[in-house]
């Protein structure tokens, strides 16, 4: 055997194990040093930390609202601070959209309206959009550091244990918004598959 064909064995190992060490001291050594993507796939932008909303809400009396009606769904938020006027309506036509385009995943979706305490709701309100939660806040929502705690309108998307992970600036972009619900949807699928293929192993 020549040497050559001595060094191909060793060689390929050598690339192997550098294809594999190489890229990881990379990733470790950015993390370390506080490096962060400049933008990832999402189109809203993460809360960090994400925000608990269970207690937060009261429903027109006053009553505080169970925290069982943000659970088991992805919720659209959107909060006004004030009436629901146009730009409010023209805003939950928006999610009434993105809901629609969810198709056969829709009822894994709902849109949540919160007002401030005393807000009134305006009648035609629940007959234009059947599938709308409406609540009210004693105070206001958003964290005080929170880029749109001023904003008269705001929307965001809060998972199924009631957190709210991820705010969209205005104007909405509903498409992106569409897109980011439909990948935590696969993204969920892959969790629950996964769990009953634990559950069926045990």
């Amino acid at each position: 055997m020549t040497e050559q064909a001595k060094w191909k064995p060793r060689l390929a190992m050598i690339v192997l194990l550098a294809s594999f060490f190489v890229p990881a001291s990379i990733a470790w050594t950015l993390f370390f040093a506080g490096w962060t993507p400049g933008s990832t796939g999402n189109h809203g932008a993460l809360v960090e930390p994400p925000h608990q909303l269970d207690g937060e809400l009261v429903d027109a009396r006053g009553d505080p609202v169970p925290a069982s009606v943000l659970r088991g769904r992805w919720s659209m938020l959107l909060v006004n601070q004030g009436p629901c006027g146009d730009t409010c309506r023209a805003r939950l036509a928006d999610l009434g959209q993105v809901r629609l385009a969810l198709a056969q995943n829709m009822d894994r979706a709902q849109i949540v309206l919160l007002l401030p305490e005393g807000t009134p709701l305006p009648d035609d309100l629940a007959g234009e959009h059947a599938h709308l939660q409406v609540h009210w806040m004693r105070d206001g929502i958003l964290p005080a550091d929170d880029p749109e705690a001023d904003a008269e309108i705001s929307t965001s998307l809060v998972d199924t244990r009631g957190y709210r992970m991820m705010r969209y600036e205005e104007p909405l972009d509903a498409y992106g918004m569409l897109q980011d619900i439909k990948r935590l949807l696969r993204l969920s699928n892959i969790d629950l598959e996964r769990l009953q293929g634990l559950s069926e192993d045990a």
